[in-house]
């Protein structure tokens, strides 16, 4: 039988509901299916770990196991992250964080930046049942298993990597805001972030991705290309890796995942170009870690070889990142020598524009020009693949995303 508990309903269309229901796990014995949909905000986030904790506190009770699915969740605030963790934290020191079921790419990647101890992100539910199986001894999960432990060092990295990121979102966002407040006569700030959300859901645009179009966007009316959407691209990497070009989070992952197989890199980077900010966003990364996800995270116009693949259109080969003077401080070429990096190449992103929407960047442990003329050509087709999709998701996805936020907007 399929129980029906609600968190507090959001605004139509998207209200909040928690449905329970249970399935045979066969060697697990039972599993609790714990389905939400809807969106997740800050004026349902209490609600949300209300209802949360009762079914894993019934879930003890009854001797079974709780599976989060989150396909059908939009996450809107941080308050619901900070939520899923008050209630979630207590199960890391039990050694049975909750699986949770959440392939859309802007929860994976908020969940990934918050670092919850508490949590096992599965990308389907055959996953989260096999991460189940593979502790077979350990009991379900509990609520309150002992005290409180404190994050672990690769947790706070994460949470402060995430607070700067909000930080730097945020100016943008408020820009986007002041447009949106001053395009359609919105009655303030608030109105206009909720557009801008609805707006992200519609097509599942970043809302950073999406306010910085509406800053750098022409309004409606002065750019008749709006939604003039160029071919759907179909390049190699996007069908080895079998994903759709909408999935804009899946798609930079399976571009730095296809340069470290053409390349034989030990690690690989990939940054976007930040129009509105004119930065470089790290947006992927391979077999880099929590200091390098830190420096990186945007890249400003000071000397670095990415910056300066960007601004000449040109690649970038550093055969001694300990020596070379194209680093414009000490910190990068710490953290670089750090992670193993000795040298560089750095491929700017070139579109048909004839500007760089970004940089492709693999990584080798030694010293010395180490890509063959066969894995250069690769990795530079491979930018050009990466550059012609990021334009036809900005004039198709985001171009929609701005569509429907102009209809929803105007008076």
């Amino acid at each position: 039988m399929m129980s029906d508990q609600p968190c507090r309903a959001g605004e139509p269309p998207a209200p909040l509901m928690m449905k329970a229901s249970p399935l045979d796990g066969e060697s697990l014995g039972q599993v609790t299916f714990l389905h939400v949909r809807g969106t997740l905000d800050a004026s349902n986030a209490d609600d949300f770990s209300h209802a949360l904790a009762s079914h894993l506190a019934r879930a003890e009770v009854t001797e079974t196991h709780a599976v989060l699915d989150m396909t059908d969740v939009y996450l809107s605030s941080a308050a619901a992250v900070r939520a899923l963790d008050q209630v979630t934290r207590g199960l890391a020191a039990a050694g049975r964080p909750l699986p949770i079921v959440q392939p859309r790419p802007h929860v994976r990647e908020a969940l990934r930046l918050a670092g919850l101890p508490g949590i096992r992100p599965h990308a389907t539910v055959e996953s989260a049942l096999r991460g189940l199986r593979s502790a077979p001894h350990a009991g379900p999960v509990t609520p309150e298993a002992g005290p409180p432990q404190p994050p672990a060092v690769g947790d706070l990295h994460a949470e402060v990597r995430g607070l700067r990121a909000k930080l730097r979102s945020s100016a943008l966002i408020g820009m986007a805001q002041g447009i949106l407040v001053e395009r359609y006569g919105l009655p303030g700030a608030a109105v206009a972030f909720d557009l801008l959300s609805g707006a992200s859901q519609h097509r599942n645009v970043p809302v950073r991705v999406l306010a910085s179009a509406v800053v750098t966007t022409p309004p409606p009316g002065r750019a008749p290309a709006w939604s003039d959407h160029p071919p759907v691209p179909t390049a190699p990497f996007l069908r080895h890796a079998d994903v759709s070009p909408v999935e804009r989070r899946r798609v930079l992952d399976a571009a730095a995942v296809e340069a470290l197989a053409v390349t034989g890199a030990r690690s690989v980077d990939l940054l976007c170009a930040e129009e509105a900010q004119d930065t470089l966003v790290l947006e992927a990364r391979c077999n880099l870690g929590e200091a390098f996800a830190d420096e990186f995270a945007e890249v400003s116009r000071l000397r670095a070889p990415c910056t300066v693949a960007h601004t000449t259109l040109r690649r970038v080969v550093v055969e001694s990142v300990a020596t070379d003077p194209v680093f414009a401080g000490p910190r990068m070429r710490e953290v670089l020598l750090a992670e193993g990096t000795r040298s560089l190449y750095c491929a700017p992103l070139i579109g048909g524009a004839g500007t760089s929407v970004g940089v492709l960047s693999a990584h080798w442990p030694a010293a010395g020009r180490w890509l063959s003329g066969p894995q250069e050509r690769a990795l530079e087709a491979l930018a050009r693949d990466v550059a012609t999709w990021h334009e036809w998701y900005r004039r198709s996805v985001v171009a929609d995303a701005l569509d429907h936020l102009h209809r929803t907007a105007r008076p």
